[in-house]
Formats: structure tokens, C-alpha cells, sequence
């Protein structure tokens, strides 16, 4: 499985017994609403900073039932399943692990990371 990013701020939590899922996401108007909970800030980013510890949850974040459209068994793989990459020796879990050339890599060694080791 390979996330994308599309630049949205959200979390997907699914019950992986019945496989409901929902996703939550910030409210669209949270940041508006913050300056109501902390009007006398000294910037828009002190107001936020305040208002979100003080903001009711339901102000905050919206929830939404949603439905997967992605094999739940390919997100969860085989649980417990854990090993070392032969590269970095990072541990692997979940059978993530890329096995090339006789070597168990993770896929950042692999070359399928989202980021890259420096001064490697």
C-alpha cells in the first residue's frame, strides 16, 4: 500500500474487527473561529495556538463516516510480522519489507521512500 499525499489535513481511523471507518477533519472555519476564543492574541498564530486548547472538540474537528475503497487486509497486511532492514537496521513490520537481491531492505533503502538519508 502507498499513501498519497493531497495536501489535506485529515485521519482516517478504521475498526479493523468490522471495518467502519471514519474521517476526521478540521472544521473549515476553526481557524475564524479560534479568534473568537482568543481575541486579545498578538498574532493570528498566538490566537490559534490558544483557542485550539479551549475550543470545544465539536468547533475544532469535524467527523465523517466514510468507506474504504482500498482492501482493509492490504492496509493491516499480516500484523506482528517484524524484521530488521539489512541496510539501515531499521525495524520493519507488518511485512513491509522489500526483499532484493537475498537482502531484506525497507523501502527507503529500497529506493521507495519518501525521503532520502543524508551523507549516505
Amino acid at each position: 500500500m502507498r499513501l498519497v499525499d493531497e495536501g489535506k489535513v485529515a485521519a482516517t481511523f478504521v475498526d479493523s474487527q468490522t471495518g467502519q471507518a471514519v474521517r476526521i477533519t478540521p472544521r473549515p472555519d476553526s481557524r475564524e473561529q479560534a479568534r473568537r476564543f482568543a481575541p486579545d492574541a498578538r498574532s493570528r498564530w498566538h490566537a490559534y495556538l490558544i483557542a485550539y486548547q479551549l475550543m470545544p472538540v465539536t468547533d475544532l474537528l469535524a467527523a465523517q463516516p466514510v468507506t474504504l475503497t482500498v482492501d482493509l487486509k492490504a492496509i493491516i497486511s499480516r500484523n506482528g510480522i517484524r524484521t530488521v532492514c539489512d541496510c539501515c537496521g531499521e525495524e520493519i513490520i507488518n511485512a513491509r519489507e522489500v526483499v532484493r537481491n537475498g537482502q531484506t531492505l525497507c523501502r527507503t533503502c529500497a529506493g521507495d521512500g519518501y525521503y532520502r538519508i543524508e551523507n549516505r
